[in-house]
């Protein structure tokens, strides 16, 4: 059965997570001063653990903590000769050592920096704004992770697709990385898409230059308006002009087809959906297909694919349904 001693000093193994954690916000300092103010044993405690994991671990090494891990010895000896200063030896020795902590986990975000991942599910969009001042909006089934240290801003593109409107920062480039593909930014709004292994990337403003990894200096300029393909194999391709307001509809909720084969649009609308459509009918291989369509809407999909083009719809289970011509 746990003493008040041991609960007292799981608490305080917790706040020494928590205050090392990226995560960690004002609120969790607020509360973790409070919490070491309510009793001595508490900001004692803390500073036990605090000397234990530096003492144990690589932190060891670093100049703030061995000061720290001092400061804590020192100050328990003096809580042992005396008493009446329990309350402010502890925490002054744990607030020594919170600092120390702090500090460490701030260095290593600065010098390694800390990958930050964020997704949506099938079905979600979601917007993200970064320190940096840098707007991402993130369109379903995607998935990617952050990392900026000192000197450069890193995004990996997992899978799905993204709009990026980079932060200036003159000190640390924004680079993106998605398959075989690198992408460097010249202060500038763009999007990548990562589907079926292949990469897409998208110039709306500004410049970019998108090359292979590890042959970064021969890479393809890109204007405003202009995409470039990279295959799952390595392939780059050549640039190649776009509709800007058809590519970036998606960030509106919307699909904008123009003269587009049906397969296609069905493909797109299937990301939003665990109710996927297919083409059950040969004579739609060639159909091309023009219009406005909101994104996950299937039911308005497929009354417009039914009064425009004579399009019947079956459902053949529980999460397929399967076209063919009424005609």
């Amino acid at each position: 059965m746990k003493t008040t001693s041991d609960r007292i000093d799981a608490v305080a193994a917790h706040w020494l997570a928590r205050l090392m954690s990226p995560a960690c916000t004002q609120r969790d300092h607020d509360a973790f001063e409070a919490w070491c103010a309510q009793d001595a044993a508490h900001a004692a405690a803390f500073a036990q653990v605090a000397q234990l994991h530096a003492a144990a671990s690589a932190l060891g090494d670093d100049a703030w903590m061995r000061a720290a891990a001092r400061s804590a010895r020192r100050s328990s000896a003096a809580r042992t000769r005396h008493r009446t200063g329990l309350r402010a030896a502890g925490w002054l020795a744990a607030a020594a050592l919170v600092l120390a902590v702090a500090t460490f986990a701030w260095r290593l975000s600065g010098d390694r920096g800390e990958a930050l991942r964020y997704a949506t599910a099938v079905g979600e969009q979601r917007h993200v704004e970064l320190d940096d001042g840098t707007r991402l909006q993130l369109d379903t089934d995607t998935a990617l992770s952050i990392r900026f240290d000192a000197s450069s801003r890193e995004l990996v593109l997992d899978h799905g697709r993204i709009q990026i409107s980079v932060g200036a920062d003159a000190r640390r480039p924004f680079v993106v990385r998605s398959g075989r593909s690198v992408v460097r930014d010249i202060g500038t709004e763009f999007q990548v898409a990562r589907l079926r292994g292949e990469v897409s990337v998208m110039l709306l403003s500004g410049a970019v230059n998108v090359a292979l990894a590890g042959k970064e200096g021969a890479g393809r300029d890109l204007v405003p308006g202009e995409a470039v393909q990279v295959g799952d194999t390595g392939e780059l391709g050549l640039p190649a002009r776009i509709d800007v307001d058809a590519t970036t509809s998606w960030t509106r909720g919307l699909l904008t087809f123009k003269d587009r084969p049906l397969g296609d649009l069905l493909e797109e609308m299937n990301r939003y959906s665990s109710t996927k459509l297919h083409v059950a009918d040969p004579r739609l291989a060639t159909l091309t297909v023009s219009g406005v369509f909101r994104v996950g809407d299937q039911a308005s999909l497929l009354q417009a694919l039914k009064t425009a083009w004579s399009i019947s719809a079956r459902r053949v289970s529980e999460h397929e349904i399967a076209l063919s011509s009424a005609r």
